[in-house]
């Protein structure tokens, strides 16, 4: 395990903004985690975990040790039942090349997540989810090393507590767990999942198979989301708002036509946050050198020299416009470090 001094993290973050860390390492096993966090409790350095740093604003520089997951390896595992396949995959795996890698053993359910950007560790984090799908409906288990307990453990999906976009991960075990492998359950048995609006659309004349859904998936996502090698971006910033069905009902009359999506809780639906942004006019808009997508609300970029904090900042001033004029605090999906 090799330790680096005053690394640059600009190529380890999608918004590819200019930050350093005082100690970066990148680990490719359990053995190179181990000794990173000793050598991180021997200096008494803080610890930061990165991926691919595709969900992630960097506002500062670190002055700790910055812990790259870079492990890799896919393993092919037996199910209970004839009809499913198991299949356990390292942290540090490129979540899009896993899905695609799925396809082509013919087990499904992923599809719907194509194209989505970071690593595989990330994606139970963030409980990843798109286009009517979320990785907490194919999710076994995950490795974790415990840094309050000093050891490794194995976490169901009650243990992840997987909620919208959120985890144990995000929530009170935020820097507590770090996630060395995924093991997911897919199905041999193809089962379209289309209850996407734009899928359904993108689709109702034709005969859909799972490689056509995973292409039509990375064709809306393509249309919709800048590609961060060309435009530093981490996808949607804000999370959608959950309200209360009266205060939807009282939206409504202000915003005739305002969109709403049902959720599990009774009494409570899911509003698109990019719509109120549209409505505020937020799209292509800048603040300093940062500045909104031309075609997308909730997705904030960087043309080229904006920092961290000049992306921050503009995510102030939107979450604000949003509070001030419809009484809605946006949340931010992006984790701000």
């Amino acid at each position: 395990m090799a330790i680096a001094q005053s690394k640059s993290l600009q190529a380890y973050n999608s918004f590819g903004v200019q930050a350093s860390a005082a100690f970066f390492t990148s680990i490719a096993n359990r053995n190179d985690l181990e000794e990173a966090l000793s050598y991180a409790q021997q200096e008494n350095l803080p610890i930061q975990v990165l991926g691919s740093g595709s969900n992630v604003l960097l506002i500062r520089d670190f002055p700790g040790l910055v812990v790259h997951i870079g492990n890799q390896g896919v393993e092919w595992l037996e199910s209970a039942s004839a009809e499913f396949e198991r299949v356990r995959v390292a942290a540090g795996e490129n979540w899009h090349n896993f899905v695609s890698t799925c396809l082509n053993k013919n087990l499904y359910g992923l599809e719907n997540l194509a194209l989505i950007p970071g690593t595989v560790g990330a994606a139970p984090i963030q409980n990843i989810g798109a286009y009517g799908a979320e990785i907490a409906n194919y999710f076994v288990e995950l490795t974790a090393y415990d840094r309050e307990e000093n050891r490794w453990l194995s976490m169901d999906k009650s243990q992840c507590e997987f909620a919208y976009r959120d985890s144990v991960f995000k929530s009170g075990g935020r820097g507590r767990y770090i996630v060395i492998d995924v093991t997911l359950e897919l199905s041999k048995q193809w089962e379209p999942n289309l209850s996407y609006q734009a899928l359904t659309e993108r689709l109702k004349d034709t005969e859909p198979n799972p490689q056509t859904v995973f292409e039509t998936v990375c064709s809306i996502r393509r249309e919709k989301l800048p590609d961060p090698a060309e435009l530093g971006n981490a996808g949607s910033f804000f999370k959608n708002p959950t309200i209360s069905q009266e205060k939807y009902a009282a939206l409504s009359e202000q915003l005739p036509g305002l969109p709403n999506f049902d959720i599990e809780e009774e009494g409570l639906t899911k509003i698109p946050a990019a719509w109120l942004l549209d409505k505020l006019g937020w799209k292509g808009r800048s603040r300093g050198r940062a500045k909104v997508h031309n075609n997308h609300a909730l997705v904030l970029v960087n043309p080229g020299e904006a920092s961290g904090e000049d992306i921050l900042l503009l995510a102030q001033e939107m979450s604000s416009s949003v509070l001030e004029k419809f009484g809605i605090a946006l949340e931010p999906e992006v984790q701000i470090l």
